[in-house]
């Protein structure tokens, strides 16, 4: 069945590959559940279409069709949960200080020990890889000026901020270890 033209061929078709629809859907998002509501929204939307076709055209390749529009469907639920993270982390952080407008001494006591654990690890650094990444950070410079005032490549540049950041990153673990 190489193409479609009404609804009647369009269920058949669907129901006939549903199976392998939700687990294309499923390898893209992993949720089964999330799945099969992103199979079953592309099928809406496929009918939809072709309730707006007055002219009754013939859908070419409907399973490739329906393959496509899956992929779509998914990549926007991974965009909107990305989004939906973020903001609950946003949300996450601003709980913190929601009671009293203060974080509590347990807080603010990690907070001070991770300060003293980054110092260490920044003074652990190479000088100019030190500096790149100061500048970088807490000046907000950009790489391309950063390699100009330390008189290194783009590329140097861009190497001695991340191996900094690595480096910070691999000390504070080491601390909650």
């Amino acid at each position: 069945m190489n193409s479609i033209t009404g609804k009647h061929d369009l269920l058949q078709l669907f129901m006939l590959h549903r199976n392998d629809l939700v687990g294309y859907a499923n390898s893209i998002i992993g949720e089964r559940h999330a799945a099969e509501d992103v199979v079953q929204d592309a099928y809406f939307r496929v009918i939809g279409v072709e309730k707006r076709k007055q002219d009754r055209l013939v859908l070419e390749e409907p399973v490739g069709y329906l393959y496509q529009i899956i992929r779509n469907l998914c990549l926007d639920s991974l965009r909107k949960k990305t989004r939906e993270n973020s903001y609950i982390r946003k949300e996450d952080l601003s709980a913190l200080t929601a009671d009293t407008g203060q974080i509590s001494p347990e807080q603010h006591a990690g907070a001070r020990q991770e300060l003293i654990v980054l110092r260490m690890a920044l003074n652990e650094l190479p000088e100019k890889t030190r500096q790149a990444f100061e500048l970088h950070r807490f000046s907000g410079l950009k790489l391309a000026d950063i390699a100009r005032q330390l008189d290194v490549s783009l590329g140097t540049a861009h190497s001695m901020v991340a191996s900094a950041l690595e480096h910070c990153k691999e000390s504070l673990k080491k601390k909650t270890e």
